[in-house]
């Protein structure tokens, strides 16, 4: 495994990464979403992709769509334990009005509650074309590393390292959570947190297809 230190970047205007992202789990309340959903799961349960509300996707208000079969390019377990998809965040992410103008679709997931000794969060999300740059990837990371790390005492060090013959960003908080963003395609991006000593988000990030 190889690493090498970034520099950080210039503040940017816009603030691109997922609200839902930075405590993934955390309950939210179906009303005031505007989303076409006939059901949502109870506050802070996550489901398996066969019991999604919406199987075949759901398109919120500003455009997004949740997009199940996404999930389907990470590896199904993760540790020994299946990957499920996390309705509630999704809930959050269609209530986001900036990620359509770069996200065709999204789609979340995890193993383990947060208040585990063990547990990962990933979200996948199909990049439309105008998004696919470099410029785009750097602000995504720079803005996810912030935002997770804001929740755990802030970013302590970043560094790019070689997992499974990609690069992967990593950046680990003062708090002891590491948020994790790759690209795996050029439309295809992927960013995680985790916690706990058995690191699953890198062990998810090796074992990506």
């Amino acid at each position: 495994m190889s690493s090498e230190g970034r520099a950080r970047p210039r503040p940017r205007p816009r603030r691109l990464w997922l609200a839902a992202l930075l405590v993934s789990g955390v309950a939210v309340a179906a009303s005031g979403c505007g989303v076409a959903v006939v059901t949502t799961p109870p506050a802070g349960t996550d489901v398996l992709i066969v019991a999604t509300p919406w199987p075949n996707g759901t398109v919120g208000r500003y455009g997004l769509r949740i997009d199940p079969t996404l999930l389907s390019k990470l590896p199904a377990q993760v540790g020994g334990n299946p990957i499920v998809e996390s309705a509630a965040t999704e809930v959050q992410d269609l209530d986001n009005a900036d990620l359509p103008a770069s996200f065709a679709g999204i789609a979340e997931g995890g193993v383990g509650e947060i208040t585990d000794p063990n547990w990962v969060r990933v979200s996948i999300g199909q990049l439309r074309p105008e998004a696919q740059t470099d410029d785009f990837y750097s602000n995504w990371r720079d803005q996810y590393d912030q935002g997770v790390c804001s929740r755990a005492d802030g970013v302590a060090s970043v560094q790019q390292e070689t997992i499974a013959d990609r690069t992967v960003d990593v950046a680990t908080c003062k708090g002891g959570v590491i948020a994790y963003t790759v690209r795996i395609s050029d439309s295809l991006l992927v960013s995680a947190q985790d916690l706990g000593p058995r690191r699953l988000g890198r062990q998810l990030m090796g074992a990506i297809p």
